[in-house]
């Protein structure tokens, strides 16, 4: 049977969806020139799409791999796609295919994985029931998904461009099959994937002046396999431990934790880096100082070599600055002029360090305690460093 009669065969297909948690990586032998220059959408799955695909399997190869070339051959040359159009194929006899090098790859409109059941039959076989049921487990347990769908895929060709895939109602003997395979499935609430780092590079000044914020600049790499997405979970760069850190910046920190996060629209491939800037404000009397970092998802749960030191050195400057004094409180009341009726502005911590705008004989000190922010306190509730 030559190409063209292999590729007439598959024309008319229903696609479908399938799990399993061992399965050949059959992507690994499609011919990638076909498809140079395209650049793929990315984004974090958030259903399962099960549909089933239809062909004439008796004069197809033996080699279910082999016939998957074909089909992804056919669908760039013929159909227009920009990739085969299933993340996973299952055979009858429970065997499972990997098509795509990434689940995040969009393949049909909606952020979905699509699996893709190769059988004229409907209804499922045994082995093919187990194995869509481990394979629903494994992806809902890496990627949080809870959710999945039955549904017929349909070819709709545009002119010079590619083509879009369109969903239509699933046959109702397939569709139950799978609501059957699927009866005991327990989705997982959060996902799992593996994430790991490498810190490329730090910058950051050896000293700040009292008053002052610290600049820092990290690099990190995707050292792992997974693609860092934050579509439903941020992405933070985190004090290590996700310990409240007394350099955190007020109201520009996400948190005194959470330094920042990487943008929900950011796709950071496997080798693809990606840098964070933010600063430290350090209101600590002068010393030497030192604050840890990495990157997580979830507490308790860093990436995997994302640890990096910040040491820098606190020094007083020429100008006057004071310790806030205030132990049986814990703070002190900072108001916009020099008498308790004024009317308060901020709230300064008990310890914390501030360099001084002014000093006034009635016993009360100006202080900048943000970034062209000044407000006045009692004196008495101040120590001058020397």
């Amino acid at each position: 049977m030559n190409l063209k009669k292999h590729l007439l065969a598959i024309f008319l297909l229903l696609f479908t969806v399938i799990p399993v948690l061992a399965y050949t990586n059959s992507f690994e032998s499609f011919d990638k020139s076909l498809v140079q220059g395209i650049e793929y959408e990315y984004q974090e799955p958030t259903k399962i799409l099960f549909t089933q695909i239809k062909g004439s399997y008796d004069s197809l190869p033996s080699s279910i791999d082999e016939y998957l070339d074909i089909m992804y051959y056919y669908s760039i040359t013929r159909l227009k796609l920009g990739n085969i159009p299933f993340h996973y194929a299952v055979d009858e006899s429970g065997n499972i295919y990997k098509t795509s090098e990434y689940d995040e790859i969009r393949i049909i409109p909606e952020p979905y994985i699509v699996v893709g059941y190769l059988s004229n039959n409907g209804q499922m076989s045994n082995k093919a029931k187990s194995s869509i049921l481990q394979l629903t487990q494994d992806l809902s347990y890496q990627y949080g998904i809870s959710e999945y769908e039955n549904a017929k895929l349909t070819i709709k060709k545009t002119e010079n461009s590619f083509s879009d895939i369109v969903l239509a109602d699933s046959d109702e003997i397939f569709a139950q099959s799978v609501n059957e395979s699927l009866a005991e499935w327990e989705p997982s609430e959060r996902e799992h994937k593996e994430y790991v780092a490498s810190v490329e590079n730090v910058e950051n000044e050896e000293s700040v002046e009292i008053g002052e914020n610290l600049a820092v600049k990290v690099i990190y790499k995707n050292a792992g396999d997974s693609i860092w997405t934050s579509n439903r979970d941020p992405i933070y760069l985190s004090v290590k431990d996700s310990q409240e850190s007394i350099f955190a910046v007020n109201n520009v920190w996400d948190s005194f934790s959470k330094v920042t996060t990487i943008n929900s629209d950011k796709i950071v491939l496997p080798g693809e880096t990606v840098d964070f800037e933010f600063e430290l404000e350090p209101k600590v009397v002068p010393g030497e100082y030192s604050e840890s970092f990495e990157l997580l998802k979830f507490d308790g749960e860093p990436f995997e070599g994302s640890e990096f030191d910040i040491n820098f050195t606190v020094v007083k400057g020429d100008g006057r600055v004071v310790k806030i004094t205030s132990p049986e409180y814990g703070y002190v009341n900072i108001r916009e002029c020099r008498r308790f009726s004024c009317k308060k502005v901020h709230v300064v911590n008990d310890g914390e360090v501030y360099p001084v705008v002014e000093y006034h004989d009635s016993c009360w000190y100006k202080i900048e305690y943000g970034e062209n922010q000044e407000g006045w306190f009692y004196c008495p509730y101040a120590e001058e460093i020397e």
